[in-house]
């Protein structure tokens, strides 16, 4: 039987891949991009390549005919993030919600008995300190975030309505290898750019912005612990390290840890509105998850995958 993962060779999904097929699982990607992320290289041989677009119902539809009766579970990672959402809110409202649809219609006419959703912190919205699944309901402060509840709300929904598994795994500012600051947001350009050896890394605030930056490897272990783990207590996993640093802090050690000379220049508070970390003993406890890696071995290992990279 085999994981069907969607946006297959992006961050989150190919890394949960790797530990997937390390486990012995075979895996479909499905993804508009047919570029392998090189964490791949080891497991090629489990792995099956198909592109497509989460919002082609009619190729979804295809694919799953083809494979009928061999997928035993989806992995919905597809999903635009942070500001990148408000250059064109119509389209990618669309994509983050209407591409979750398409993988639960699938779900619901293929019978596939487990979705598990990669969701985010940033559904809790503007809360203080360390938050927690239960004692923080979503209330997203940006339209980001809003997608990403209405998908964790419709995905609950459909589960209940037509009876098979809904999981979500809540990852929060997943960075590391596989992506270059450069494609991400801001926060992580301003972060991390130093790695790349970007330039204009100023910004007049942001210093004391405090989140819960968690390795990619992390984030995606944690996500296919959560895929994995047959009974489960809850619907709802917070996969992170519970533990806040600031931007400044981490901007600190790019520069510290590149093989650019690079000047960073941040001004004191915060660029949004966010939980500084989440609470991740939920996760601990039933998945038997732990975080690796501390915030400065996991720059450090970045910083040795760009020095391959550049």
């Amino acid at each position: 039987m085999a994981v069907f993962i969607t946006g297959g060779h992006g961050h989150i999904a190919s890394w949960a891949a790797y530990f997937l097929a390390k486990e012995g699982h075979r895996i479909i990607l499905y993804d508009v991009n047919p570029m392998a992320p090189d964490c791949l290289d080891p497991v090629a041989k489990q792995i099956t390549f198909i592109k497509g677009d989460v919002m082609d119902f009619p190729r979804l539809c295809d694919v799953f005919t083809r494979y009928k009766g061999e997928i035993d579970g989806i992995i919905h990672t597809v999903g635009i993030m942070g500001e990148l959402v408000l250059e064109n809110p119509h389209g990618i409202v669309k994509l983050n919600i209407g591409g979750t649809h398409n993988m639960l219609e699938i779900a619901r006419l293929f019978e596939i008995p487990k979705v598990v959703y990669t969701s985010t912190g940033a559904v809790y919205g503007a809360v203080a300190g360390t938050v927690s699944e239960d004692a923080y309901p979503p209330n997203p402060s940006d339209l980001y975030g809003s997608t990403k509840a209405s998908s964790e709300f419709l995905g609950l929904q459909y589960a209940n309505t037509f009876g098979f598994d809904f999981r979500i795994s809540r990852v929060y500012f997943c960075y590391g290898q596989g992506k270059l600051p450069s494609r991400f947001i801001r926060l992580y350009r301003l972060a991390f750019g130093a790695l790349e050896g970007l330039d204009d890394l100023k910004m007049d605030k942001g210093a004391d912005q405090k989140l819960d930056f968690t390795y990619i490897e992390d984030a995606a272990r944690g996500t296919a612990l959560l895929y994995q783990k047959k009974e489960l207590k809850h619907s709802i996993y917070n996969i992170a390290t519970g533990i806040p640093n600031s931007v400044g802090k981490v901007a600190e050690l790019a520069q510290k840890y590149s093989k650019f000379s690079v000047n960073v220049e941040l001004g004191p508070g915060e660029l949004m509105q966010r939980a500084e970390a989440l609470d991740i003993r939920r996760a601990k406890e039933e998945l038997g998850f732990e975080p690796r890696y501390s915030i400065e071995e996991g720059v450090q290992r970045y910083a040795g995958w760009m020095e391959k990279m550049l």
